[in-house]
């Protein structure tokens, strides 16, 4: 690496910034770094945890002389960052970098030493590192040692922070809450902590003038699509992205330089490790193509394969000179891996993406020689993609990749669990909530009354639809079929509905020159005709956005099914011309109003049956446990910090009432007299709950009990939290509560509670049968240390 004055910058606000976090004292204190890919985060971070260690002894003004460290690394990149580090001190011994199986378990860890640790080894309470065990100590046992033995101050660095914030987040932030490190330094060329107490950041354009990175990307650059051929869309693409990897390899040569550029080629479905069959599909046209129209092989090593049940020639694969010209790769690849060779990247998206991620185009902006070159196609990144937008918002990294849409919590482990008489409603078929057969009538009706093909007032009148066809494109009359029916419904949609349609385009970016990420860009397009295979692809991910208040299984198959047959069946038209109508942007409007319609009245169709069959409801009894692990909604929930719940990481719902949030904060303040807490769900077999009488005409519900607290004496305690006068039925589910408990209480699992409201400082709870919940002369108080 070269001296920068980027770098030294940064490391010396670093070290500046940690003193500052150390001597303010409290926990889990967070540093952000943020550094675009390139600028040397790993050379950087280094550079300061050696300063600090000097600047702890220099300065007068540190609380601390010494600390200890953990770095911590999603996947496998702790052994990439732990090989560096003990490279970089190899000769100096700043620092000693450490794995779990060379620590002196018994001094914890020392000042100086490193400890490098991976996610996936401890976010599981199973696995060895964070388990007790007779042979050794825990990760846990041993930061407590470190912390408490030693006076040490743990300082917590936290590499690519935004995979901190993937699907096992949850699992992680518990084993943060557990060190409890008094500093967390999170490292990330996209972080996504929010509100750190301290930031440090390393911008872009300070490393294009250090000559580390590229000067900018270009997204499909002056790329031509060849219409006289039969070639796909992607076909295209590789070879728009393969003649410029060729063209780069030719300045390369005209520069006096060794290096061979590597072209990278992601499948789309880039969140999943497994192959979809649609990855497979692509795979399978990429080495085809690769093979028959560039002579380009695995046998020949000029393709190397990175997916999760293939990998081939992937040794010395960074190396400038290495003969593979080619990289097939899935998500794997773009954490971690450092391939300054690299010089073009062909992204297949999901279909429906309209995001351009700049997370895997870091991938591409290392300059090879850590120096600009006198050709500027050198100094230049090329990413060719099949998105299809005329606005495209570049992103860091896609939501879906950062942020999963569920977050799930698991059962801690040896919990002495409880088993508790409940019950789950039976619902007649009726309430399950998919799309029947008898949707196929609802769309067809609709479709007819759209057309006015029989009896019924038009949505709209064929002269507004008309309007709505303002076009150049000409439509010629369709010819007449044996069918007198087709041939007039032909007729009468002449002027609300492009029939004859004969191809469908996409239209994708062309020349996009950008170098900042979080950007909107107006872009140029250019237009290319989609063949079969890719219209069929297109019709099924358009159908997939329909219907989402049902089922999934099954439900785009049945109204792709209907509507072709509508096609069929309405105008004589078939299979890909019949998908063509569909998509064919000034009828895909009419399409959606169709469908979105009907879909609509058969949900209300549907809930109707549902509520005729509420009261056929069947209540079957089982026996409750604490769920081995439970998924929450993203969009609705949130992590919250709990020590004591009996999942974790504790997930909270974001409208939860202030008598529940109160509540809790009343029980985790006496943990030391609880062994566990459990917030129930509202709804579903999983959640606990008994039946009340409602003085309705249904009679009988479900109520789920809010609360189960089991004391470190083995009494459980049922409580529900109200506000007063705030359920009409509260009083119900109290005395349904109560005579629960006096059947089912025993000397093995004794139970109490009921309905529990806040008074000051108290939370009141009636022994007794009750009539409302405004009336608490005679009620009880929960105090924790008397239960």
């Amino acid at each position: 690496m070269k001296n920068l004055v980027y770098q030294q910058r940064a490391v010396a606000e670093l070290i500046d910034k940690t003193i500052r976090l150390l001597n303010a004292g409290g926990q889990r204190n967070k540093l952000v770094f943020e550094a675009t890919t390139g600028a040397g985060k790993t050379v950087m971070a280094c550079q300061m945890l050696a300063g600090l260690m000097d600047e702890l002894h220099d300065r007068g003004d540190s609380r601390y002389q010494e600390v200890a460290f953990i770095w911590f690394a999603p996947r496998k990149l702790h052994i990439q960052s732990y090989e560096k580090l003990k490279e970089a001190f190899e000769e100096t011994r700043t620092l000693r970098p450490v794995m779990f199986d060379e620590l002196d378990q018994n001094e914890g860890v020392r000042p100086g030493e490193i400890l490098f640790v991976n996610w996936e080894s401890v976010n599981k309470e199973s696995n060895v590192m964070v388990r007790e065990g007779d042979c050794s100590l825990s990760l846990y046992e041993i930061t407590y040692k470190t912390k408490e033995d030693f006076g040490l101050p743990i300082v917590a660095i936290i590499d690519e922070e935004h995979m901190f914030w993937s699907k096992t987040a949850d699992k992680s932030a518990a084993v943060l809450d557990r060190i409890n490190p008094m500093v967390e330094i999170r490292i990330s060329a996209t972080p996504k902590t929010a509100n750190p107490k301290e930031k440090v950041t390393v911008y872009r354009q300070d490393v294009i003038a250090a000559e580390m990175i590229k000067k900018e990307v270009v997204l499909n650059p002056e790329i031509e699509l060849n219409f006289s051929d039969e070639l796909e869309l992607n076909a295209n693409l590789i070879k728009a992205a393969s003649d410029k990897r060729n063209q780069i390899a030719e300045a390369y040569k005209s520069v006096g330089s060794d290096i061979n550029p590597l072209l990278l080629i992601q499948l789309p479905n880039d969140t999943k490790e497994n192959m979809t069959t649609e990855d497979a599909a692509i795979a399978d046209q990429v080495k085809k193509y690769l093979e028959v129209m560039c002579g380009i092989t695995t046998d020949n090593h000029r393709l190397a394969i990175w997916l999760a049940n293939e990998k081939e020639n992937l040794t010395d694969l960074e190396k400038p000179d290495n003969l593979t010209e080619v990289l097939l790769f899935k998500e794997a690849i773009a954490l971690g891996w450092d391939c300054p060779r690299a010089a073009v990247l062909l992204i297949f998206r999901k279909l429906q993406s309209d995001q351009f991620t700049i997370q895997t185009v870091g991938r591409i902006m290392r300059m090879p020689e850590q120096k600009h070159y006198p050709k500027e196609m050198l100094n230049v990144g090329y990413v060719f993609t099949d998105i299809a937008k005329d606005k495209i918002q570049i992103v860091t990294a896609d939501a879906d990749y950062i942020l999963n849409n569920t977050v799930t919590a698991y059962r801690r482990e040896n919990l002495k669990n409880v088993w508790l008489p409940a019950c789950y409603a039976e619902r007649p078929n009726i309430e399950r909530n998919y799309l029947g057969p008898d949707f196929r009538k609802v769309l067809y009706d609709e479709a007819r009354h759209f057309w006015d093909f029989a009896e019924g007032n038009l949505l709209f009148s064929l002269e507004e639809l008309a309007k709505l066809d303002n076009t150049n494109d000409e439509s010629g009359p369709l010819p007449e079929t044996d069918d007198l029916k087709i041939n007039e419904n032909r007729k009468k949609v002449t002027n609300s509905l492009r029939l004859d349609v004969k191809n469908i385009n996409i239209e994708i970016p062309q020349d996009v020159h950008f170098q900042n990420e979080e950007q909107i860009l107006e872009v140029d397009t250019v237009k290319y005709a989609r063949k079969a295979t890719e219209i069929d692809r297109v019709f099924m991910a358009y159908i997939a956005t329909k219907g989402h208040q049902f089922e999934s299984k099954g439900r785009a198959d049945k109204i792709a099914s209907y509507l072709l047959e509508i096609l069929a069946d309405f105008f004589g038209i078939f299979d890909t011309d019949a998908k063509k109508v569909v998509l064919y942007h000034l009828n895909k409007p009419k399409f959606d109003r169709i469908i979105d319609s009907a879909l609509e009245k058969y949900a209300r169709q549907r809930d109707r049956a549902k509520k005729a069959s509420a009261a056929k409801r069947v209540f079957k009894k089982y026996d409750w446990e604490v769920p081995e692990e439970r998924t929450y909604d993203n969009d609705t929930n949130h992590i919250e910090e709990s020590r004591n719940h009996a999942l974790l990481p504790f997930v909270q719902l974001n409208q939860a009432s202030n008598p529940e949030k109160n509540f809790i904060a009343y029980l985790e303040q006496n943990e030391q007299y609880i062994d566990w807490w459990y917030k129930n769900g509202d709804n579903g077999k999983q959640h606990y709950a008994i039946e009340y009488s409602t003085d309705n005409e249904n009679g009988k519900s479900l109520f789920y009990v809010d609360f189960i607290i089991r004391m470190k004496n083995g009494h459980i305690y049922l409580f529900d939290t109200k506000s007063a006068g705030s359920d009409a039925f509260a009083h119900n589910k109290h005395n349904a509560l109560l005579q629960y408990i006096k059947e089912n209480t025993s000397d093995e699992t004794p139970l109490s509670g009921g309905v529990i409201l806040q008074q000051g400082e108290n939370w009141l709870y009636s022994p007794l049968p009750i009539e409302n919940t405004t009336d608490t002369l005679n009620w009880n108080c929960f105090y924790p240390q008397n239960a």
